[in-house]
C-alpha cells in the first residue's frame, strides 16, 4: 500500500469510527459558553459547549447532526482543543482552515502538522471542496463559543 493509500485508509477508519462512536458528544452540566454552526445547504448542524478552568478550555462537548465528516470533525476538534488556552484554540482553528484549502501562507515552517495533530487526517478534503464546509462547521461553532468568553 502506498503512503497515499495509508492516509486514505486511516482517513476512512477515523471518520467512520468517530462518526459512529463519538467520544465528546453530549452536553456539559454547566457550560461557560456555547456556539452553533449550521449549513443550510446540506442540513448539518452542531452545537458546541465549552467549560473553562484557570484560563484553559477544560471540557468540550458537541451535539452534532450531520454527515460522517461533520460528526468526526466535531469530535476530533473537541479532543484537540481540550486543555488549550483560547488563543491557542483559535490558532489551531486558523491552521485547520488553511490546511483544508491548501493555503501554505499560514503554515509555520513545518510546525502545522504538530499543531494540528490528528486533524491532518482531513487534508484529503482539499480535493473535495464541497465537503470542506462539513469539516469546518464545528470550528465555526467553537469560534462563536469562544467569542463569548474572556480568557
Amino acid at each position: 500500500m502506498t503512503h497515499t493509500g495509508d492516509v486514505a485508509a486511516l482517513y476512512d477508519e477515523l471518520i467512520v469510527g468517530r462518526s459512529r462512536q463519538p467520544q465528546f458528544n453530549g452536553h456539559l452540566e454547566n457550560p461557560q459558553a456555547t456556539g452553533e454552526g449550521r449549513n443550510p445547504l446540506c442540513g448539518d448542524k452542531t452545537r458546541v459547549e465549552i467549560g473553562i478552568e484557570e484560563y484553559h478550555i477544560s471540557a468540550v462537548r458537541h451535539v452534532t447532526r450531520g454527515c460522517a465528516i461533520c460528526l468526526a470533525a466535531a469530535d476530533l476538534m473537541a479532543e484537540r482543543v481540550t486543555g488549550l488556552k483560547k488563543a491557542e484554540a483559535l490558532t489551531v482553528a486558523q491552521k485547520f482552515s488553511a490546511m483544508l484549502v491548501g493555503d501554505e501562507s499560514h503554515s509555520s515552517s513545518g510546525m502545522e502538522e504538530t499543531e494540528l495533530g490528528i486533524l491532518t487526517i482531513f487534508s484529503p478534503l482539499q480535493s473535495h471542496r464541497a465537503r470542506i464546509r462539513c469539516a469546518e462547521l464545528p470550528w465555526v461553532a467553537l469560534k462563536e463559543a469562544l467569542s463569548h468568553v474572556d480568557i
